[in-house]
């Protein structure tokens, strides 16, 4: 029962609604409150799950009176009548007998606190919660978090590196801080850009096409090529400058980016539309270089691939694209790790029309979406799974030229599957009741349907002791005799049943072990894809909410808002962030296997202007910092390539006074 306290509650709801960023109305929060009886942690949770508090059931109010009209009625006294009493008559027996009826009269018995006498009923016995501890801890986690956060005026203001902590030191890695927290996600999707190391070098040596009659572009401002020297500025910074945040605020102008509201739109969906048009105007200025030099356009493209529906010996083109979507532990299906996900979407085994690549491409781009029907509430029992996304991956399954092979070898894994299974019904008859007939007849057991389910195994290991350590044979040979015949029986059955389990488990586990290795075979292991950079969201609102793994350089780095640090990648791969809260990794880029992809990335031919305007970005930089911090660094002040300084140049003046992060304007 819930008593609700309205001063409580509403404290409660004005918390709950901060804490979701302040989109969701006052009522609902307060409908999913009462729901939950209270639980906050419950109905934080319910609300980041789409819960709004429907059907919720009439409550208690501390300042309302009990109805106890839908309870067992206490035996009261019996009523007198109604008769009168005459009070002025000489003779008092009126008056006695009335107050005699006033002092039995006993009056119905308030609620009594206390335990209780009623006898136990196994159908209200306590269980076990089907949460478990460490989903109530991140849950505790996530809200303190949200607390801490809301108790600063402004929560997702830019937090500035002290100058001295900037330095660039051990291959650390950029990270692009925008002022705004509601573009971040753009951000993070340019630097994870940069990390991919086809696009790196493309945008090295892409330059704006020059105007008809002119020696060599001017610098544009408008327009895509406006947008591909914003980027060509970044990256530039990125590779060349001495410290390790840049403030990105009016390069971002360049790219129009939508700005991310709240967690009602989540940053996965924001960061699909925005990846999808810029890779559209990045892959067509890719092209159209080629096309202005009088070369062939470049196959593979980087981004997009070609797919379409295998119909026979033909194929029908559906469309092309940059960017997969993935459902993430859809309740369908237990399969919950990428390659299983996209074999799901892709290959449909009684379908003679096979979704196939048909040209694939340099980088391919996974989104993560989580469908609100795959998330398990606090009224079941299915528990999240994390999603699993491997190092590397293979996409030769998937292609045209390789579809009748991989689909033979997927037609043998599923039937090998549907065998597995039919095992596992073979190992649970013989553990459950169903068999243990033979059983039943030698100890002469009643059956019932109470029975039905029931640990065979269990059972009869318990009946084994009876015999051996309990029955009693009272001095008769003839029963001692059948005491130990049964126990030899029994055993016997027993010995039998395991041997039976044990050989079953073996051909469960050698034929997992040979359909999960059916596509692992030479034949489909020629296009690698290797994990380039991994982008993750905790489940709440805001710049320290989104933070990304990129590999650089044969290293793993986190980074996360003012947080850069060097991690395994075993961190990388296993990281459960936001598990409890329906959120986790979003979007993955992998791209194909360069050969010495760091020998090919170490001098890269950025616009000389844009390396000039890092050079002299670095000397203000640098003068700025300690003597001591400073000695081991060597100074080029060598002489600018572009002998005039280009209209986007950043100039020393600048940068003078700031000493929070550069900005590269």
């Amino acid at each position: 029962m819930y008593t609700v306290d309205e001063a409580q509650e509403a404290e409660n709801v004005e918390l709950l609604t901060t804490i979701m960023g302040g989109v969701i109305d006052r009522e609902v929060v307060r409908r999913v409150l009462r729901k939950y009886d209270g639980d906050m942690d419950k109905a934080a949770s319910a609300i980041m799950e789409g819960e709004r508090g429907e059907d919720v059931p009439q409550l208690w109010r501390a300042s309302s009176q009990m109805d106890v009209t839908n309870h067992k009625q206490s035996t009261l006294p019996s009523v007198r009548t109604n008769t009168p009493v005459d009070l002025t008559a000489d003779e008092d027996g009126d008056l006695q007998r009335a107050m005699q009826e006033s002092m039995n009269t006993v009056q119905p018995q308030g609620p009594v606190f206390g335990p209780s006498e009623r006898p136990s009923d196994p159908n209200w016995a306590m269980q076990e919660s089907n949460l478990d501890a460490n989903y109530i801890q991140n849950i505790n986690r996530a809200i303190e978090a949200s607390l801490e956060d809301n108790n600063i005026n402004d929560s997702d203001a830019l937090e500035p590196f002290p100058i001295e902590q900037q330095l660039r030191r051990d291959g650390c890695p950029v990270v692009l801080r925008p002022s705004v927290h509601t573009v971040c996600y753009a951000a993070a999707i340019l630097q994870g850009l940069f990390y991919v190391p086809q696009v790196r070098q493309r945008m090295a040596s892409w330059r704006p096409c020059a105007v008809p009659g002119m020696v060599e572009a001017s610098i544009p401002t408008t327009g895509a090529d406006y947008t591909l020297w914003a980027l060509s500025e970044i990256f530039t910074h990125m590779d060349l400058a001495r410290l390790c945040d840049l403030n990105v605020d009016k390069h971002l102008n360049a790219f129009n980016v939508e700005p991310w509201g709240s967690l009602v739109n989540p940053p996965g969906d924001i960061s699909r539309k925005f990846f999808t048009k810029l890779t559209h105007t990045l892959e067509k200025a890719f092209v159209d270089q080629y096309v202005f030099n009088g070369e062939p356009a470049p196959n593979p493209r980087v981004f997009h691939f070609l797919y379409g529906n295998n119909v026979g010996e033909n194929v029908e083109v559906l469309q092309d694209t940059s960017i997969v979507p993935i459902d993430v532990n859809p309740s369908t299906s237990d399969v919950n790790d990428l390659i299983g996900r996209l074999s799901a979407q892709l290959s449909k085994p009684h379908d003679t029309n096979q979704s196939v690549i048909i040209e694939p491409s340099e980088v391919v781009a996974f989104q993560l979406s989580r469908p609100s029907s795959s998330y398990p509430n606090n009224n079941t029992n299915k528990e999240r799974k994390p999603f699993i996304y491997p190092r590397s991956i293979y996409l030769d399954q998937f292609l045209k030229e390789n579809v009748e092979f991989a689909e033979s070898r997927r037609k043998q894994q599923h039937a090998m599957y549907a065998e597995v299974q039919k095992l596992i019904v073979h190992k649970k008859s013989m553990t459950h009741f169903n068999v243990s007939a033979s059983v039943t007849e030698c100890c002469s057991y009643p059956t019932s349907s109470a029975s039905k389910g029931k640990d065979t195994l269990k059972d009869l290991r318990s009946a084994i002791y009876y015999y051996e350590n309990v029955a009693d044979a009272k001095g008769d040979p003839e029963r001692e005799l059948s005491i130990k015949s049964t126990t030899e029986k029994l055993k016997s059955i027993l010995e039998a049943i395991e041997a039976e389990i044990k050989v079953t488990d073996e051909r469960i586990r050698t034929m997992r072990d040979e359909a999960a290795t059916l596509l692992d075979c030479p034949e489909l292991k020629q296009v690698r894809y290797d994990l380039r950079v991994v982008f993750i969201h905790d489940g709440l609102y805001g710049r320290k909410h989104l933070y990304s793994y990129v590999h650089d350089n044969d290293q793993w780095w986190k980074i996360a808002d003012s947080l850069i640090e060097q991690v395994t990648e075993e961190t990388v791969l296993n990281d459960t962030a936001g598990l409890h809260l329906g959120a986790g990794p979003y979007l993955l880029f992998y791209s194909r296997v360069m050969p010495d992809e760091n020998e090919c990335l170490k001098f890269l031919p950025w616009p000389r202007e844009i390396k000039d305007d890092v050079k002299r970005c670095n000397i203000v930089f640098l003068s700025q910092l300690p003597a001591e911090l400073v000695k081991d660094i060597p100074i080029d002040d060598s002489p600018p390539e572009s002998e005039q300084a280009s209209p986007r140049t950043v100039e020393s003046s600048d940068l003078e006074g700031r000493h929070d992060r550069m900005d590269m304007s």
